[in-house]
């Protein structure tokens, strides 16, 4: 199998006449010599799709592709057309992810797959836009989107779509009553979009939002696109009279991955939609905007299949009998790679690294916003956290969870990120029983009956939940209570499927969470382990977090320190200086060390994926970071199998 290390300054797209700097180099031990190898160069379209021409149910190639299509440059050779892809997750909410990690990654902008900045302003590229400019102070952003794209049911893809997007989704106050902080300026308000010309859009705010072309580069930035002809019809605005649940059933409607009736602009469209089945299939979308070198239409595969699982260890089963062809989540833990590395052979399969961006293996956030009144007292208690932390055995768990690979580390930035803090990533972090028990009697709760009393004058106990989708962190906790329980504290470990998971924490309905540390490269992109600004994953503090997104309509304002952190990372979002925003970081950083609220444990390892033997044009290495949709921004639509 030819696979080539693609690094993070490796990549070339050709967007017709623009260079785009991101996709796949050409490797220069290339294997397209072998006849047995090499595709049919004169097929322009897929064998299925030129036979519903020559039936004329399809109208030409040429009439489907825009004028100047995105040239995607094949990573190993061009490739033949047919073949499923089929790939696993665990459970609806992993499954929707994996999607939009893999195959909804089309938007109006797009990373440098070779992110050779981590997600600063230079790796923002155009995709469905052919160019972009803003304005110094972040307020106006002008798209010039690529004339001539389809939607999948045919229908031209313009402006009138980004502005629909926005306008009507995104910030509308119905249904988006709390807009996603991507939209919203410096002064809270949301920004408006307006149409230029066919082609044209105008976006602008009335405060800064100098993030804003990095979100849109991030794997939801595709709702800056809709299918305004097609959704109009749903939407309240634009009905004789709005039926009380219309919004509610505005977004069923919009739903990419549940509703097959949706036009999409990516690669594949889903035809078999996220529901109560066991599967989700997504097959080619004859009006894909995107070709190879040889003006070939992408994408090469038929369709991909999701697998959908309750327990990893079935996942696990499918990838080691060669029944996945590629996947990068659910099952690549570390635990796991030396089963798969003895199922190579068998299952027809090899490794691709990943390049991971995270700053923790265990991010573990009690629940500082609890509704409890005695629960919220104990996990407010700096001392108490502090105990538990130095009560850690970070190695045992290293050696016996993670294979001996990875070190001991707090929630803080790693080593190579910009925002690397020694003291912050090494604090609490030593194995300390003693010190353990004497940060646990300075917080007031004393050790009675080898328990801990709360000041309810109750031993002190709580559950820590935790998604199935993430085996290793459960095995972890394992130990974690063990050493917990050492010192007095009791813990119970409760794993639930990742869809109830995030119903429970986004409502703040727990005691304590554990999940993965992101922002471990940028935390300017991705705060929110470190600050609550998002509900959904800032669990150590749910109800900050809603309060930081409805600019304090709702929810609860966070204590001075915390609010202080919220205020300059506002301040972040309102600046295009990218010295300015870093410098406040820093800043930000600093102050949630020393309030120490979230427990790191592991600092992870590059990851990995698994890819089949006949599976081509995967790079040998991908970046992973959140902010980076892995394996979305490799253009899957290049993948083939031979």
């Amino acid at each position: 199998m030819s696979r080539h290390n693609v690094g993070r300054r490796s990549f070339l797209i050709a967007g017709g006449v623009t260079a785009l700097g991101t996709l796949g180099l050409v490797s220069a031990c290339d294997s397209a010599d072998d006849p047995a190898n090499t595709a049919d160069l004169g097929q322009k379209e897929a064998p299925a799709l030129a036979e519903e021409v020559k039936a004329g149910r399809l109208p030409k190639l040429e009439e489907r592709l825009p004028a100047n299509p995105l040239v995607v440059q094949t990573v190993d050779r061009p490739g033949k057309y047919g073949g499923t892809w089929r790939t696993v997750a665990v459970g609806v909410e992993d499954a929707s992810s994996w999607m939009l990690q893999t195959i909804y990654y089309d938007n109006v902008l797009a990373w440098d797959a070779a992110f050779p900045n981590n997600g600063g302003i230079a790796d923002v590229k155009a995709n469905l836009a052919e160019s972009f400019t803003s304005n110094a102070d972040g307020t106006e952003y002008v798209f010039k989107l690529r004339p001539g794209i389809k939607w999948s049911d045919g229908k031209p893809f313009t402006a009138d779509d980004v502005v629909f997007a926005v306008n009507e989704i995104a910030v509308h106050p119905e249904v988006s009553p709390a807009p996603n902080s991507r939209f919203v300026g410096l002064d809270g308000k949301p920004g408006k979009a307006e149409k230029v010309d066919q082609y044209t859009v105008k976006i602008t705010f009335t405060g800064p939002n100098g993030l804003f072309l990095q979100g849109m580069c991030s794997a939801g930035g595709w709702v800056l696109a809709a299918p305004m002809h097609y959704l109009q019809q749903f939407h309240g605005d634009h009905m004789s009279a709005k039926p009380a649940d219309w919004v509610t059933a505005f977004k069923t409607k919009n739903d990419p991955f549940g509703n097959a009736e949706r036009p999409t602009l990516t690669a594949w469209k889903v035809t078999t939609p996220i529901g109560g089945g066991s599967q989700v299939v997504v097959e080619r979308n004859p009006y894909y905007w995107k070709v190879d070198q040889n003006r070939r239409q992408l994408p090469y595969l038929d369709k991909v299949v999701y697998s959908i699982v309750t327990d990893a260890e079935v996942g696990l089963a499918q990838v080691s009998n060669g029944q996945v062809e590629l996947t990068s989540r659910a099952v690549n833990s570390t635990r796991n790679k030396p089963v798969l590395a003895n199922a190579r052979a068998k299952g027809g399969f090899d490794f691709f690294e990943v390049k991971t961006g995270q700053m923790n293996a265990n991010t573990i956030m009690f629940n500082l916003t609890h509704a409890d009144p005695v629960k919220r007292q104990i996990f407010g208690n700096r001392d108490f956290r502090v105990g538990l932390s130095l009560a850690i055995n970070r190695k045992e768990i290293i050696d016996g969870v993670y294979a001996g690979q990875g070190e001991p580390w707090q929630a803080a930035p790693r080593p190579d990120s910009p925002f690397y803090d020694q003291k912050m990533a090494k604090q609490y972090t030593e194995y300390d029983v003693a010190g353990a028990n004497a940060a646990l009697d300075k917080a007031g709760f004393a050790l009675k009956d080898g328990a801990r009393v709360g000041p309810d004058g109750k031993p002190i106990e709580f559950v820590v939940l935790v998604s199935t989708s993430n085996p290793t962190i459960v095995q972890a906790m394992g130990f974690i209570t063990r050493f917990w329980q050492a010192v007095g504290v009791k813990a119970t470990v409760q794993s639930v499927d990742e869809t109830l998971f995030f119903e429970r924490v986004t409502a703040g309905q727990h005691d304590v969470a554990v999940s993965t540390g992101d922002g471990g490269d940028n935390p300017i992109l991705y705060p929110y382990r470190y600050i609550p600004t998002a509900p959904r994953v800032s669990l150590f503090g749910p109800a900050w977090g809603t309060w930081y997104l409805s600019n304090g309509a709702q929810g609860e304002q966070p204590p001075a320190a915390v609010a202080k952190w919220i205020e300059d990372y506002k301040k972040i979002r309102g600046t295009t200086d990218a010295t300015t925003a870093t410098n406040l970081m820093k800043g930000i950083l600093a102050g949630v060390r020393d309030e120490f609220q979230v427990i790191g444990t592991v600092l992870p390892i590059h990851g990995y994926g698994v890819v089949k033997n006949n599976f081509h044009n995967v790079p040998k290495s991908i970046p992973g970071d959140l902010t980076f949709p892995n394996v979305g921004a490799a253009h899957p639509e290049q993948f083939f199998v031979d």
